[in-house]
């Protein structure tokens, strides 16, 4: 995940999967940054991660729908989308954000999404009683 993500996210990735510091601590952003240090591995640089790949929020703003629609198209295969480990982030092809399928799958998602709204609220009835 280094030079992919920032510590941040690396540290919350390495929490959610349950793995201590080597003195039994959890993981912060501070101690991912000395692990890196300490190790000399590389530091997130945004120019090298980009892979042409995006994060499911990124994903998420791009195709105007919601992180969670994003998920669920992976979930149901309509998305490519991979993790370096359980639980990290999603990296998606940008490719796949203009394919055929993915467009379908979004204009469905928004189809079902959009509910119209009324322009009066006057017309509404209350749902508690006016005692």
């Amino acid at each position: 995940m280094c030079g992919k993500f920032p510590d941040e996210q690396i540290a919350a990735t390495l929490n959610r999967l349950g793995l201590k510091t080597g003195a039994g601590q959890s993981w912060s952003e501070g101690k991912v940054y000395s692990a890196r240090h300490s190790h000399q591995v590389p530091a997130y640089d945004p120019d090298r991660a980009n892979d042409r790949a995006v994060t499911m929020a990124e994903a998420a703003q791009r195709l105007g729908i919601s992180p969670t629609s994003v998920r669920r198209l992976i979930e149901l295969k309509k998305m490519p989308a991979s993790q370096v480990v359980p639980c990290a982030p999603w990296r998606i092809p940008v490719d796949a954000l203009e394919s055929d399928a993915v467009r379908t799958a979004v204009r469905n998602i928004k189809a079902r999404i959009r509910i119209p709204q009324t322009q009066n609220g006057n017309q509404q009835q209350t749902i508690f009683s006016a005692i």
